[in-house]
């Protein structure tokens, strides 16, 4: 069983790397090759589809994996929720037409809204199927579904880029086929590889008891779709294309210093719910120890990654994106990486309450969260724009970790705030001793690192029994 646990793991993260490493490719192309205001009207149609497509799958892929897994026929939950996606999808895609009628200046002005959605589409289709895949622990045929789109893509782009100079049209008919392809794909392994088939018959009982399981997650699901693009969106509506391009592309980067998050939090998660089965009043107390060395090792990688991203910044941005999106979004990009380490705390408040089922108190949070950005977005974005906007959200990401430690009866909560301050404060000192500093950049980063590495011994970041800590964990 543990090795099969590892192997499963092992695969999900060379999938999330891989794909990461796709999508990082075809960002910097599109960034580089794309004007500004073009860029920006792709991004914000991007997200407008993101925050939409979300909202409409309900959660539902959670449940669906949960059932699958729990011995469900594959191929019934397969047919009711790929029944809900397309019916939903074509529904939305119809009110998408209607409103190009009933409201022109607005799409004139968004013009690439509806053909951004129908690759969106084709991607939202794809989803039952790989919810399937991953009920049935299918990790490999999964890894195939998920890189499909992205691998057309990248070689499309590389192709493209060699011989033309890319258009917007051109890079959305990339878009539309590789979706396409991908879904068709997803179909193909589905159907034959796994031996789940879709089916016409399709049962309304089984479909509101499949939407009375996803229930309570809907108001979270509407929320943190919301923490997630709004910014983007409301950027799109209040600001121009290009303040909103500039902002997507620091928030991209950003998303990528926290690709950590993604690899450990299935790994903590499933660490958290074996743990939390004994009595609650036992575990975080007989394991305090491991988790206060997890936190100030999350810390440090939350902290360091974006140092780095800092020191490079600029001369990197700028050479990759032909000059467009470097010493403008520097700023930008430092604003939102301040709420790195708190991203990781969240994460790891958030796995503890939701093994225990706290989904109420999840959900106050969200909102809370949710509201602190809506509301700031909507005082700040006319008056600061991308800057103003990064603040906010860095703001929101500190309100929402005060609200998980002041909930929480981790016995040692207290402890965050030294690796919190001594990690921060290591990186922001670093950092500016670097920006003092005239040298090169080959000088510079290994300087800063092993600055950075110093301080933090310095501060009492690594204790003696912290291997054994490890070894214990991995247990």
């Amino acid at each position: 069983m543990k090795g099969k646990l590892v192997k499963d793991i092992s695969a999900g993260t060379i999938q999330v790397i891989g794909n990461q490493a796709l999508g990082i490719f075809i960002f910097i192309m599109i960034s580089r090759y794309l004007d500004k205001e073009v860029y920006g009207a792709l991004n914000w149609s991007l997200a407008v589809m993101t925050f939409a497509t979300t909202i409409l799958s309900l959660r539902l892929e959670q449940v669906v994996v949960r059932n699958v897994a729990a011995g469900d026929d594959p191929s019934k939950v397969l047919t009711i929720f790929s029944g809900h996606v397309f019916i939903s999808g074509f529904i939305f895609f119809a009110v998408l037409l209607i409103g190009k009628f009933l409201f022109p200046a607005f799409y004139l002005e968004h013009n690439l809204l509806l053909l951004v959605s129908i690759s969106q589409l084709f991607t939202f289709f794809s989803l039952p199927f790989k919810q399937v895949a991953a009920g049935k622990e299918a990790f490999g045929w999964m890894a195939a579904m998920s890189s499909t789109a992205n691998l057309i893509r990248f070689i499309s782009l590389s192709i493209l880029v060699l011989f033309f100079k890319p258009t917007i049209r051109e890079v959305i008919s990339i878009y539309i086929f590789s979706a396409l392809i991908e879904l068709l794909v997803c179909i193909y392994l589905v159907q034959f590889k796994l031996k789940a088939r879709l089916s016409l018959k399709w049962s309304i009982n089984d479909y509101f008891t499949l939407i009375r399981e996803s229930i309570p997650q809907i108001g979270v699901v509407f929320l943190n779709a919301c923490i997630g693009r709004i910014d983007w969106i409301l950027l799109g509506l209040l600001s121009t294309t290009i303040i909103t391009a500039e902002y997507t592309f620091a928030y991209r980067v950003f998303e990528l210093t926290r690709l950590p998050i993604v690899i450990l939090g299935p790994i903590l998660f499933s660490r958290f719910s074996r743990l939390l089965a004994k009595p609650e009043n036992t575990v975080l107390n007989d394991r305090s120890d491991e988790l206060q060395l997890m936190i100030r090792v999350e810390m440090i990688l939350a902290t360091l990654l974006p140092l780095m991203m800092s020191i490079i910044w600029i001369p990197l941005v700028e050479f990759l994106t032909n000059h467009k999106y470097g010493a403008v979004n520097k700023t930008t990009f430092l604003i939102l990486s301040l709420s790195i380490p708190f991203h990781y705390l969240i994460n790891f408040f958030w796995t503890i309450q939701f093994s225990r089922n706290k989904l109420a108190l999840i959900f106050r949070i969200t909102a809370i969260t949710c509201l602190v950005i809506v509301v700031g977005d909507f005082l700040v974005i006319p008056l600061y724009n991308a800057r103003g906007a990064a603040v906010v959200y860095a703001s929101a990401m500190v309100v929402e970790f005060l609200l998980y430690l002041k909930f929480s009866n981790f016995i040692a909560k207290q402890s965050i705030w030294k690796p919190l301050i001594a990690c921060c404060g290591t990186a922001l000192l670093t950092g500016y001793l670097m920006e003092m500093m005239d040298l090169s950049l080959l000088l510079k980063l290994p300087l800063a690192i092993i600055l950075y590495v110093g301080l933090i011994l310095i501060t009492g970041q690594f204790y003696r029994n912290d291997i054994r800590l490890v070894l214990k964990w991995a247990s």
